[in-house]
């Protein structure tokens, strides 16, 4: 399993994650968040419903207007980043595809920390887990799921949180709909990215030769042909594929960045991550 290089570290001292411009619901810290929560800064009043504190019923406003109201306070928050890894087998089908998935995971982590945010990894399989970001630094990643992404992804929902920044890791490369994908991460999330990691033989595969394919998920064999008509209908495929995870990562006000595993990591964080606004410098 490969670990994060020094080059991701050192990035990482270089940009801050550029996705937080209003920061969701988390745990207390030093940012001011658009929910409401028991802060000095008082942000307005509601009618009262059965529940509330007494101890913020506004009693001025009630005799003004013969009114229950409640006061309701701005909340300090800290915001939380759930960096999602796709698991999957074929996100390890290349050396420099599954290097740079590790490589921007601890990036990212390390970005959201320069940033005053909480960084929370999570690995996308069949059983999700939190990863410790030492045991990331140390241990690497491991990239062995079967089961279908979409599966994995649901099973995933329990360990996320409303209202977080959330960042996806994916090649993308699997037979499901766009919509049904994003949007249940992004209507629950305070800020979204996909960012889609293809090897240089995903991205552009050159047509000539016969070859044997595995799939990486169900063993699956077989036998094809790369003539000019299969990978040109490959990549209008794909052009498909990107065009529906970018309309649907709009959709939920977010992001989508496809990046190719053929550039060095700080091009990609200039010219691709920064661009789309996922990066800033620090």
């Amino acid at each position: 399993m490969p670990i994060p290089r020094a080059e991701a570290l050192r990035q990482s001292e270089l940009w801050k994650l550029a996705l937080d411009e209003t920061p969701p619901r988390g745990a207390a810290g030093e940012r001011m968040a658009r929910g409401v929560g028991a802060s000095l800064e008082f942000q307005d009043r509601r009618a009262y419903a059965p529940g509330d504190d007494v101890r913020h019923v506004d009693w001025r406003a009630l005799a003004r207007t013969d009114q229950l109201m409640v006061r309701q306070w701005r909340a300090e928050v800290l915001p939380r980043v759930e960096i999602l890894v796709d698991a999957s087998r074929s996100m390890a089908i290349d050396a420099a595809k599954e290097q740079l998935v590790c490589d921007l995971t601890a990036l990212l982590a390390h970005a959201a920390l320069e940033s005053g945010a909480l960084p929370v990894i999570v690995r996308v399989a069949a059983r999700p887990r939190f990863v410790p970001l030492d045991e990331l630094e140390h241990g690497g990643l491991e990239f062995d799921a079967r089961e279908p992404f979409d599966e994995a992804l649901r099973a995933a929902g329990g360990l996320l949180r409303h209202g977080a920044i959330r960042i996806l890791l994916s090649d993308f490369l699997f037979p499901h709909d766009a919509a049904d994908l994003v949007r249940p991460l992004g209507s629950s999330a305070g800020a979204l990215a996909l960012v889609q990691v293809l090897a240089r033989s995903e991205d552009a595969p050159e047509h000539g030769g016969a070859y044997r394919l595995t799939d990486c998920e169900t063993d699956e064999v077989q036998d094809l042909v790369l003539d000019a008509n299969t990978v040109t209908r490959y990549r209008e495929r794909l052009r498909r594929l990107c065009n529906a995870l970018e309309i649907e990562a709009r959709r939920a006000r977010g992001r989508f960045v496809p990046l190719v595993a053929d550039r060095d990591l700080a091009w990609l964080c200039r010219e691709r991550l920064a661009r789309e606004g996922v990066l800033a410098p620090r």
